[in-house]
């Protein structure tokens, strides 16, 4: 479940970047930082026996201790940025309790029946006309030729098309504060990828509970 690739060539990316442009390597840093707070949540409360590793443990442990010298060198102040960041966890959590829990049935331990066979049926995102192979060792060659913009005509015809496949409009004010690109990409997107590589529904929650913890939704398996 932890990408350690994503650590070692976004580290790698700013190493480089550093030397010339700060920003950037700013940028990359800090999508370093924010993945190991969302991945040590994980490996702490989320992932099964059977899912954690002790060389998972120790990766981040040691991707926590070389960002510790990363700040002392070069003072980016992780902890105040992490600080910031459960400031507006609080405050979209305190948003979100307002909500009724009839409403939002993620928030509520009995999920409503009609938008759990919905929202979890493969048959949401299959269709003749449109239906999209995905192959995760062929993914690179059959994608390598596209442009970043023609990847993201894409993605956009394939959020587009699963909108279609249940009342979006009518789950999208369940999460009014978040607003549409959070349930896009942090809703849609992990259940079309995680079905088009056979992944079961509980490891595709997992995944998501992660993210939606992090931006402060208090929520349940």
């Amino acid at each position: 479940m932890i990408d350690k690739n994503f650590y070692l060539e976004n580290l790698s990316a700013f190493d480089i970047l550093i030397e010339d442009d700060r920003e950037q390597a700013e940028q990359v840093i800090f999508r370093v930082f924010s993945m190991l707070q969302r991945d040590k949540i994980w490996l702490k409360d989320i992932a099964t026996e059977e899912e954690i590793f002790e060389e998972d443990a120790e990766l981040l442990e040691e991707i926590e201790e070389e960002l510790k010298e990363l700040d002392r060198k070069y003072e980016f102040r992780f902890d105040e940025f992490y600080q910031l960041v459960q400031q507006e966890m609080k405050k979209l959590q305190s948003n979100i309790s307002n909500v009724s829990a009839e409403n939002n049935f993620l928030a509520d331990d009995d999920l409503q029946e009609d938008h759990d066979d919905a929202l979890f049926d493969e048959d949401i995102f299959e269709d003749d006309e449109d239906e999209i192979m995905f192959d995760e060792e062929n993914e690179e060659d059959a994608f390598g030729h596209l442009s970043d913009d023609e990847l993201s005509l894409i993605e956009g015809f394939i959020l587009s098309s699963a909108k279609k496949r249940f009342n979006y409009s009518e789950f999208l004010e369940d999460f009014a504060e978040a607003g549409e690109d959070f349930v896009d990409g942090e809703f849609l997107l992990p259940i079309i990828a995680g079905k088009a590589f056979d992944e079961t529904d509980t490891e595709i929650a997992g995944k998501m509970l992660s993210s939606f913890i992090m931006l402060g939704y208090q929520i349940e398996m």
